[in-house]
């Protein structure tokens, strides 16, 4: 493990599978993991060797804001948009975690709370908005531009010059050919490959990927409430 980066500890906002890989992958890349913020579950209940520190009316409170990190550990796309937008609203300090196993090139731009899980490849002017999370032995190409909360699944390739906008979900080891747009909150399928664009909202398949339907925004459960 790498010397602790920052003296301010790391709180994960979630505490299912995704939020205990990020617990383990902010370890690894020299973070203090100290709890999981859930609404879900009781205070003080253990999770992966850490606890639920409270719900969120954690995100309420000034002073705890301020004394801490913030990784949102949820893989849906609208989750990590909306806590992403109460954590940089409240000027919380959400950094990018990046597994040490991974490659960013020193011409890539990452936004705040972007996380690399491992095995990553970000390119020569790929660009990451605010709470990208790409998962395992994901690769993103030159000049590559990935939306807020874009999620992208185990093994998938984004090629370069593609557009991500924010929402997306790519699915496990699916690919995206050079310079192919993807409108925003659009879901690509596990193992498809999109050679064409892709509107807004659709959920995309195949090899090569088809829109077959729309979808709409109805997880309305999914982020902060109050």
């Amino acid at each position: 493990m790498s010397e602790i980066i920052n003296n301010k500890p790391l709180v994960i906002i979630g505490s299912g599978g995704h939020a205990c890989c990020v617990k383990e992958v902010a370890q690894l890349a020299g973070f203090s993991a100290i709890g999981f913020i859930d609404r879900t579950r009781s205070k003080g209940e253990n999770i992966n060797q850490l606890p639920i520190l409270g719900g969120d009316e954690l995100l309420h409170d000034i002073s705890f804001i301020s004394g801490h990190l913030f990784a949102v550990g949820i893989g849906s796309p609208v989750a990590r948009r909306r806590y992403g937008e109460l954590l940089m609203k409240k000027q919380a300090d959400c950094p990018a975690i990046v597994n040490p196993s991974s490659y960013v090139s020193p011409h890539a731009i990452l936004g705040n709370g972007v996380l690399l899980m491992g095995m990553n490849a970000v390119n020569h002017g790929a660009r990451l908005d605010d709470f990208v999370a790409l998962d395992w032995q994901v690769t993103i190409g030159h000049g590559a531009h990935l939306g807020s909360a874009v999620f992208a699944g185990p093994g998938s390739r984004v090629a370069g010059d593609v557009i991500c906008g924010e929402e997306t979900y790519l699915g496990l080891g699916c690919q995206i050919i050079e310079r192919v747009r993807i409108g925003r909150g659009s879901l690509i399928g596990a193992g498809s490959t999109v050679t064409r664009d892709i509107p807004e909202r659709m959920v995309a398949v195949g090899s090569p990927a088809k829109a077959i339907r729309q979808h709409s925004e109805e997880e309305v459960d999914l982020g902060p409430q109050f």
